[in-house]
């Protein structure tokens, strides 16, 4: 049995009552001013239905009692069943309109009634802030006040929608008091968010992170771009109802590890430096567990060696280093997403007393998986570095295109080094560290990489890139503390199985 829920104006506004019958009455249909749809138009927001009904005193008092006493009488019964405490002198006593949350079996059998004086019925669509860190009801949650950051993303989301108002619904007295029941919701010309999320890829991935085969993992973090236009297609994680790992929500970023060597050998290559087929020798000083002998700046790459990429790193040295790194957007907001509670995390750049040993491979520096996505696709990418962003148009309720965003973008790599990078992120998917992520029929390159923070959790990383088609896209799976149910394993072992079951996934027709 539902507990009464009697509420007044603040909670479902109306329009005053002004005059002893007001003919009409418009009631909010929902508690969001915009709508927020996918690529494809679908409406993402999850909505809570909530059934209500209204006694509106002044017509209600104008029920005959020997025209509709067995109505009356019928409705009394279906109110007590619900709400016990239910009882017209409630109604009779009240100033204006008693606002009663029913079941959708009462709401049913209330909206079946007939020539009732004075009562109406409506479904009002509550945002569900369940999964509170989805994409949705990231952007979805704009202060009324206009409070926002100057050049945040929630600034630019209201004033594009400032001028909305909420959906209403109409309900009009016709002459014998009875209002009319199927009254469309009023039209309203309001400006929406249409995002570059394809729910529909969403759904795939989520798929593969609830199956069996991860259940292991309590969350997993993935973000796949399209690589040549930055539109970000899945931004989504295991358990949403965690702060947002992929964007670290409210924290300061994950170090990425291995996956960052990426941006080491890239900028020693652009910089000419070393060439792929230089030769090191790794005695183990950093590597320890497995001690590589003489070999190849490519082959450091496909093997994962710290010992050859630190040298390599040490040769570029720190200033380039960052240069490069803050280039293909580390260090900086992705998103821009601002407001108290909810802060996209910058990542910490490293000092240079860190060393270079530990900053060529990943260490002594913090950055988002959203952050990776778009360094390893800036390598993808011809070289070019383009910004991922996440809205794509701002549409009126007719769909019509009021306003269009694009990425930013910058050539980071020479076209020559992108491709001898690409060439070896490939090698390291068929014989390297990577090879987890090999899926037969699909091209796929990428780099794992683990971290151990300083919190003592270990995350493990596979950033990489597949093709679909025509298609090129750019992923990076994350998955924080993968040994805490034991073991010693690395992202080869984690992210990249998650990436191999995403790309196979999203392939298939």
């Amino acid at each position: 049995m539902l507990t009464i829920r009697l509420t007044y104006l603040q909670i479902f506004p109306t329009d005053t009552v002004e005059s002893q019958y007001q003919l009409l009455q418009q009631e909010n249909a929902t508690n969001s001013k915009f709508m927020i749809l996918d690529t494809n138009g679908k409406d993402l927001i999850n909505y809570n239905l909530k059934y209500i009904v209204v006694f509106d005193k002044k017509p209600f008092s104008l029920n005959n009692y020997e025209e509709t006493l067995e109505g009356l009488m019928a409705l009394n019964l279906i109110m007590k069943e619900e709400i016990k405490s239910f009882n017209y002198n409630d109604i009779m006593q009240s100033n204006g309109k008693l606002y009663y949350e029913i079941s959708e079996s009462t709401y049913n059998k209330i909206n079946a009634m007939k020539n009732i004086k004075g009562i109406y019925s409506y479904v009002y669509k509550e945002a569900d802030k369940k999964e509170a860190w989805t994409v949705s009801s990231l952007i979805s949650n704009i202060p009324e006040n206009g409070d926002l950051i100057d050049g945040s993303l929630e600034e630019q989301i209201y004033k594009n929608t400032k001028n909305n108002k909420f959906p209403q619904k109409s309900f009009s007295l016709d002459n014998n008091s009875v209002y009319e029941t199927s009254i469309a919701e009023e039209p309203q010309i309001n400006d929406n968010l249409k995002l570059t999320i394809d729910d529909n890829m969403t759904e795939k991935v989520r798929a593969v992170l609830k199956s069996d085969e991860f259940s292991n993992f309590t969350n997993v973090g993935v973000t796949i771009m399209e690589s040549n236009t930055g539109k970000i297609r899945v931004l989504a994680q295991k358990d949403e109802t965690q702060a947002n790992i992929n964007l670290s929500m409210e924290g300061s970023g994950y170090e990425p590890g291995s996956v960052f060597k990426l941006i080491t050998l890239g900028a020693a290559l652009d910089k000419g430096i070393v060439t792929l087929q230089d030769s090191y020798t790794c005695t183990g000083e950093i590597c320890k567990d497995k001690i590589h002998g003489t070999i190849t700046a490519e082959e450091a790459l496909i093997e994962s060696c710290n010992d050859v990429i630190a040298k390599i790193g040490n040769e570029v040295g720190y200033d380039s280093l960052m240069e490069y790194a803050e280039k293909v957007g580390l260090f900086n907001r992705v998103l821009n997403l601002q407001q108290e509670g909810k802060n996209e995390a910058i990542g910490q750049k490293p000092d240079e007393e860190s060393g270079l040993n530990n900053i060529s491979i990943g260490q002594c520096l913090t950055v988002t998986p959203l952050q990776i996505t778009g360094a390893t696709n800036s390598i993808i990418n011809e070289g070019v570095y383009v910004k991922p962003y996440i809205i794509d148009e701002i549409v009126d309720s007719d769909n019509n295109i009021i306003k269009t965003f694009n990425a930013e973008s910058m050539k980071v790599y020479s076209t020559t080094t992108s491709k001898l990078i690409t060439n070896v992120m490939d090698e390291v998917v068929d014989k390297g560290t990577g090879i987890k992520a090999k899926a037969d029929g699909i091209k796929i390159g990428g780099k794992t990489g683990s971290a151990t923070g300083a919190d003592g959790e270990t995350h493990g990383w596979f950033s990489g890139y597949f093709e679909v088609g025509d298609k090129t896209y750019t992923m990076t799976v994350f998955i924080p503390n993968i040994n805490e149910k034991g073991g010693n394993l690395g992202g080869g072992d984690t992210a990249a199985p998650v990436f191999r079951e995403i790309a196979k996934i999203i392939s298939e027709k």
